[in-house]
């Protein structure tokens, strides 16, 4: 809620604004826009700083461990056999999100940097692509193998953390990232391990959690829920947190699971992926959806 409509209801129907009154609104909405521009940057010089760290805090093994569980023990890593709806679904977000069309995936190499389950793993192999698909997680990476075994050597599986240097021979004309970067706790060197691998003319899509701007007061009511059940949740063993989220949001636990479980769930300015893509040679930068995150499409130049 703004700061206006606040004092609108606050003061009688028929009150007389007070001299000076708008005035002062005005000023106290700049100083909420410079203070969380100020913790937008600070947060980011944070992030930087503790880049080289992160592989010694325990946040990230429990980030690690929080996924490897999401993948083995939820429908959302066994989608394959509870979900069969998603063959049809996935398929069309993948070019909704993208902007990309269907039969621009025939014949096209894909890698696929954080598969997880390998639902967008097998929705572009399902178009014609040739997929390489990462991840951290030995239950995501067997899932994936499995989901996708229909395509045969069409797609590759590996297990790496994208924090790490990708040692692969080739580049790509599509690096797809989609709800991953923003666990890795090293966001930005995970972004530059797999931002070097799209060849020239290709593509980069990366969704990623965006700040809460202020100026839809939903968003800052999304993230202190996700806080607050976090922290209510922390000593929970992950079955009794993913049972406690059942009880609490029934057939949306899974997507409350994937983003309450895990410590490390960075967000971002569309300014700051901005400067990351144009530095790493990208340009025709858009965002694809209307979305409190971030569908980011972008092609590299150089």
């Amino acid at each position: 809620m703004g700061l206006r409509t606040l004092l609108q209801r606050l003061l009688p129907a028929d009150a007389t604004t007070p001299p000076g009154l708008a005035e002062e609104v005005r000023k106290l909405r700049y100083e909420s826009d410079y203070l969380q521009l100020e913790v937008s940057r600070l947060r980011s010089l944070v992030r930087y700083l503790t880049a080289d760290i992160i592989h010694d805090l325990p946040m990230q093994r429990q980030t690690k461990d929080s996924f490897d569980y999401q993948w083995g023990h939820t429908d959302d890593g066994s989608w394959i056999d509870n979900h069969p709806e998603i063959r049809e679904r996935e398929p069309r977000l993948v070019c909704q999100y993208s902007g990309l069309p269907r039969d621009w995936f025939t014949g096209k190499t894909v890698l696929d940097a954080g598969c997880g389950s390998g639902r967008f793993s097998w929705a572009m192999a399902s178009m014609g692509a040739l997929v390489t698909a990462l991840d951290q997680s030995a239950s995501g990476v067997d899932h994936t193998r499995r989901a996708c075994a229909e395509f045969g050597d069409r797609v590759v599986v590996r297990q790496h953390d994208l924090t790490r240097p990708i040692d692969l021979s080739s580049t790509f004309d599509l690096v797809w990232s989609f709800g991953v970067l923003h666990h890795t706790g090293n966001t930005y060197g995970a972004f530059s391990n797999i931002a070097s691998l799209v060849k020239p003319g290709g593509y980069i899509f990366l969704m990623l959690y965006g700040e809460p701007t202020g100026r839809d007061s939903g968003e800052f009511a999304y993230y202190t829920e996700v806080e607050s059940l976090r922290r209510h949740t922390s000593v929970m063993s992950f079955d009794d947190r993913l049972k406690f989220l059942q009880g609490l949001k029934g057939d949306q636990a899974g997507g409350w699971f994937d983003a309450v479980s895990p410590e490390i769930n960075d967000t971002y300015s569309f300014y700051e992926i901005q400067l990351w893509l144009q530095r790493a040679g990208f340009g025709d930068i858009r965002r694809t959806m209307d979305h409190a995150s971030h569908h980011v499409i972008a092609r590299k130049v150089s």
